[in-house]
């Protein structure tokens, strides 16, 4: 691929995701996250250390992202399950990068294709609904 075809690519990927709702950002966010932990399990194939701690560590970031969404006073149970599960997986991922562990990698990836699972059955009038009260108040 050339460099002029990477940087398009860059560009789609960041026009994209400037101009989501809230709930494509969040499904951004979870197939991001599954991209870069299957790059991990690659690097540790290859032995490239590096890249596989880079590609872990913008992982963790990111559940932090997913944490930092989250609005636990209209939430209730929902978002603290979740801010748990994400801390667990930040956790989890930290000794995974320790241990170069693909196996515990992939319990993290379980996790979170079956979180963007449930999120993609969202039905579309809930979404739309949810989006509409979100621009009626100027969220």
């Amino acid at each position: 691929m050339s460099r002029l075809s990477i940087q398009k690519y860059k560009d789609m990927k960041i026009n994209g995701a400037a101009n989501a709702n809230p709930y494509e950002l969040i499904n951004i966010v979870f197939t991001s996250i599954i991209g870069k932990l299957t790059a991990a399990k690659a690097y540790i194939d290859r032995n490239d250390y590096e890249h596989k701690g880079i590609m872990i560590g913008e992982s963790i970031s990111l559940f932090g992202a997913l944490q930092d969404s989250l609005d636990m006073e209209k939430g209730g149970d929902i978002s603290n399950n979740l801010y748990s599960l994400y801390e667990f997986s930040q956790t989890h991922l930290v000794q995974a990068n320790v241990n170069n562990s693909k196996e515990m990698i992939d319990e993290i990836l379980e996790i979170v294709k079956t979180i963007k699972e449930g999120w993609n059955s969202i039905p579309l009038d809930v979404r739309n609904q949810y989006l509409e009260q979100k621009s009626a108040v100027g969220a």
